[in-house]
């Protein structure tokens, strides 16, 4: 074959136009293997045959890889995309990209970029050499090998979504890909290597992060692979844009130090609509080709050389963006992203001045500009009830005024409960595809949709983001602890240049980490001047003639704090008062309580300066309501025992029942106390009709209620509230529960003077939590809370209550759940005895206990005493409870199971059959009773041998229990893992 080499005639193809800098210590960047003929010269490109269009050929290598030996035979001096393909394809310009993806090195510094990080360095590398020598409407063909493939998809996702043209033309010029052995849904190396890594030696540098964007369940990996393929073959009205993608995989397995397999199977290598190619090589020799004639040079070679031919240059790409930009002007906004308003709050009309934060605002988060190189995010740090939260509502309401196309979103930060719930709302308001499906993770659905650019521009707030743990995890004890990633809730951030964050938090780091990192993105909001501070009062009192001399004074007394300033006008107006009246109740106050009440405020807010004006106003609201309206007062001390948010109304109309003497007490006067409490901003009231109280307003109640020797008494009342609003957690209750339950655990963490009645009202409420966790599947918190249940009741009524032995009952099931039988079968026999003796044989909590002492048994392998005591408990339930109630369809189910154990399976597969059907009938099909008869009976035939039907079974009660209880519950985890030993041919036990 005739040679086609030519001399360059532009420039060292080494040389720092391409990669910077000549030669690194490690070979990255962007190096020039073989350049073109030159596209002018028409005749010597006809004269061989070649197309008409130059374009350009990519090649990046994987992990561990190298951007030439990666491409080099054994034995050869160069790598092949150098010597070989010229001799195919001399109308292309060949390029090598290199990137340190070692997942572990010896050398100080090793790399820690991720995926993210490579495929923009990939981008601004080929932008840069593309600009260089001016060839940047030449078509691109990438050709990837293994987690190469992942960082050129990476880099087309940004690159599509940038506005600036050289990276943007990137996406553009795209005209095919080969992807050689990618891992698109996972690798089977992925969980050799986190071991492997796991036991390298502490001085070398790990880089986890590429090696976990390999295993299959990776987020990292399913963000690349959906938003890719929304790039890559996602369609606009009118404009389609399609990428050529071959995949090829590898035929062989590689052997890497004791790993012996296909490392990326065939399943993993392909993409839908893909030609599908295999090398008869392993993974790490797929890409080496020797010569012409190696098959798989020819397979990759044929690919490339069809691709050349249909490959156009960046103009006709060009004209494509021209008819999207003509589209949109011609249909104006109808056809795009829908755009919402997903906000909790009112606007603030009374909200007044800010000007310099709020013009910084706007220039740091404008969405008047188009082009963005990164995310702009913003914190507002401060001292609580410095109004950060009325800035950000004023400046939200500003963007839903002057930019109409930007969704405004605000995140709750305060707990994960409300986190998600926040979240939740988002994917039900913008109906998100898949956020009714509960296998689900909203955060992660919320947050790749939000990522992807044809959802338009969006501003999140994320209010409250104070607790450290909550976003970035709980400190290990040790080093070599590992960090629990999925509680890290900073990764739910959606991060992407067409939407912004907003961030309110009196934590300063918490706000410089979520921001940018280096603090340039935080602003501190500080007091009030003296002029906005005036105006405020006066745009509150507008109705009050007030001497400008006293408003001036009053602003100076309250520091010039907003809450502060809010919560006196609202006290004035409130109760007619005038504003030198109230200047004298602050002159009035008692000295040593509201030097008592400042230092805890300064201790919990750490600012010294404000913290006693606060205070003061505080008090002074606290005590003038008593006075006013008693059952205000009340709902505000009982509050500040809470969890400060999502507190109901159903709460604080169960406390008004408790108290209820007199009409004075009826809902109407409810209300009204309520609304004094909104109206001195000391409670917020949610759409939803929910309140939440601020965690400084609880501190400082509790402090006011301390030195008024109040505090046990409303610590009392609010166990007693939750106590009776909280129902025992079994299944048909447990949203009820779930809603509750952050006033429960908050109740129950309160020290309590330890008299008779509180400990009765507490063991009541350990019992129903205890419920709760038991049916949630977590076992180790059910039994923290039943064994306390169970100890207040040894203490105050005796052990052989009732009360006693039910909580006895209930400890004995976690221990079973937990597979301690031994335990389970002392307190069992304790429970069944002492409930004979005190209750007679025939009683449905003996027989209860008599039921738990007979499984117990059975999972002990004693299996004729099992036996004997389920058919006497099932007897009696019979007689006692009928044949139909849950109760005795449970004798019969424990029953089946013990004559599966002992391999009576004709006998056990009726009465399976028969506890089926009664809980379908009584229990409905989708209640894990029933969903347990469907696992019972899936074993029975299992051991029967009729394996398809137990296979179906077993399939259909996994699918429900994914729906009804979770994915991660132990039931649910179960039926896996059964299945997976029914797959695997192994025989249940």
């Amino acid at each position: 074959m005739r040679k086609l080499f030519r001399p360059d005639k532009k420039h060292d193809p080494v040389g720092p136009s391409l990669s910077g800098p000549i030669e690194a210590a490690f070979p990255s960047g962007i190096k020039q293997l073989y350049e073109s003929p030159d596209a002018s010269d028409v005749e010597y490109a006809y004269q061989y045959d070649v197309p008409r269009w130059l374009l350009s050929i990519v090649f990046i290598h994987g992990l561990d890889g190298n951007r030439e030996k990666t491409w080099t035979a054994k034995g050869a001096d160069e790598p092949w995309p150098k010597t070989l393909l010229p001799l195919e394809l001399p109308s292309a310009r060949i390029l090598t990209f290199g990137y340190d993806a070692y997942a572990a090195k010896w050398e100080k510094g090793g790399s820690q970029n991720r995926i993210r990080d490579h495929a923009w360095n990939l981008l601004t590398a080929l932008a840069s050499c593309r600009e260089s020598d001016d060839t940047k409407k030449r078509p691109i063909i990438f050709v990837c090998h293994s987690l190469g493939g992942l960082v050129c998809k990476d880099a087309l996702i940004v690159s599509q979504m940038q506005s600036d043209s050289h990276i943007h033309d990137i996406y553009e010029s795209t005209h095919a890909i080969a992807f050689m052995g990618t891992p698109h849904h996972g690798s089977e190396l992925a969980i050799w290597a986190e071991r492997l890594l796991k036991s390298v030696n502490v001085v070398q540098k790990r880089n986890t992060d590429i090696v976990g964007v390999l295993n299959g369940k990776s987020e990292v990996l399913q963000r690349i692979q959906e938003g890719f393929l929304a790039t890559i073959w996602g369609k606009e009205e009118g404009v389609s844009r399609q990428v050529q993608i071959t995949c090829f995989h590898e035929e062989l397995t590689t052997n890497i130090k004791g790993f012996n397999k296909i490392v990326v199977s065939k399943e993993s290598a392909f993409l839908p609509g893909s030609i599908r190619i295999g090398i008869h090589r392993d993974h790490t020799q797929m890409t080496k080709f020797s010569d012409q004639e190696d098959p798989g040079f020819k397979a990759v070679c044929g690919e490339l050389r069809r691709w050349a031919t249909s490959a156009k240059p960046l103009a006709t790409n060009e004209r494509q963006g021209e008819c999207k930009i003509a589209l949109r002007q011609k249909e104006g906004m109808n056809n795009f992203p829908q755009v919402k308003f997903v906000v909790p709050y009112l606007k603030n009309d009374k909200f007044v001045g800010r000007t310099e934060i709020l013009d910084q605002l706007k220039k740091r988060l404008s969405f008047s500009e188009e082009n963005h190189a990164s995310q702009r995010r913003v914190s507002l740090f401060g001292l609580g009830g410095v109004g950060k939260t009325q800035i950000a509502l004023a400046f939200i309401h500003w963007i839903k005024e002057t930019n109409p196309e930007v969704s405004v979103i605000w995140v709750h930060a305060s707990n994960p409960e409300r986190f998600q719930q926040s979240f939740s709302r988002i994917a039900e308001e913008f109906q998100i595809p898949g956020y009714e499906d509960p296998k689900s993770n909203v955060l992660v659905l919320v947050r790749q949709w939000l990522e992807k650019k044809d959802c338009g521009k969006w501003l999140m707030v994320v209010d409250n983001a104070d607790d450290t743990e909550l976003f970035f995890g709980k400190p290990s004890p040790t080093k070599s602890s590992p960090l629990d990633t999925s509680t890290i809730f900073a990764q739910y951030l959606p991060e992407c240049t067409h939407g912004a964050l907003l961030i309110t938090t009196r934590n300063k780091q918490i706000g410089v980490k979520l921001a940018s990192g280096d603090g340039s993105s935080m602003l501190q909001v500080q007091r009030m001047d003296a002029s906005e501070s005036e105006r405020l009062l006066k745009s509150r009192l507008a109705n009050l003639a007030a001497n400008e001399e006293e408003v001036r004074t009053l602003s100076s007394r309250l520091e010039q704090l907003p809450l502060a300033l809010a919560q006196a006008a609202s006290f004035i107006l409130e109760y007619s008062m005038s504003v030198k009246e109230y200047l004298e109740l602050l002159s009035e106050s008692d000295e040593s309580l509201i030097d008592l009440l400042s230092q805890e405020f300064e201790t919990t807010a750490r600012d010294r300066e404000r913290s006693r004006a606060v205070a003061k106003t505080w008090m002074i609201s606290f005590q003038q309501i008593k006075e006013q309206n008693p059952l205000a007062s009340e709902l505000l001390s009982m509050m500040s025992f809470l969890d400060r948010q999502d507190i109901t109304l159903e709460i604080l109309q169960e406390y008004n029942r408790q108290h209820q003497d007199d009409d004075s007490r009826s809902n109407i006067e409810l209300k009204k106390s309520i609304g004094i409490l909104k109206n001195f901003s000391l409670v917020t009231e949610q759409k939803n009709g929910s309140l939440d109280i601020h965690r400084l307003v609880q501190l400082v109640t509790r402090s006011w209620l301390d030195e008024t020797e109040a505090n046990d008494w409303f610590k009392r009342k609010a166990l007693v509230c939750i106590s009776n609003v909280y129902p025992y957690g079994e299944f048909n209750n447990r949203e009820v529960c779930r809603a509750y339950l952050a006033h429960a655990l908050a109740v129950l963490e309160l020290q309590v003077a330890n008299e008779d009645d509180e400990a009765t009202w507490r063991a009541r409420l350990l019992h129903c939590v205890g419920g709760y966790f038991l049916q949630k599947g977590q076992y180790r918190q059910a039994e923290k809370t039943f064994r306390e249940a169970f100890e207040i009741h040894m203490c105050s009524l005796g052990e052989n209550h009732n009360d006693t032995l039910r909580s006895m009952a209930n400890l004995a099931v976690t221990f079973h759940e937990q597979g301690r039988y031994k335990e389970a079968e002392k307190l069992n026999i304790q429970a069944l005895e002492a409930r004979k003796r005190s209750l007679g044989e025939t009683h449905e909590d003996t027989l209860y206990s008599m039921s738990n002492l007979a499984t117990t048994f059975c999972l002990l392998g004693r299996y004729e005493e099992a036996e004997k005591l389920h058919i006497q408990a099932l007897e009696a339930k019979k007689m006692s409870l009928g044949e139909t109630h849950p109760d005795t369809i449970t004798s019969i189910a424990s029953l089946a199971a013990n004559l599966h154990y002992q391999g009576r399976y004709e006998e056990a597969e009726k009465l399976d059959l028969q506890a089926l059907e009664a809980r379908k009938k009584s229990l409905g099909e989708a209640h894990p009773r029933t969903l347990d008869s469907i696992e019972n009976l899936g074993y029975t035939l299992h051991a029967l041998g009729h394996l398809d039907a137990a296979m179906s079974l077993m399939t259909t009660c996994l699918d429900s229990r994914k729906r009804v209880l979770g994915k991660d519950h132990p039931d649910t985890l179960y039926c896996v893992k059964t299945l997976e030993f029914w797959g695997n041919g192994t025989q249940s036990q």
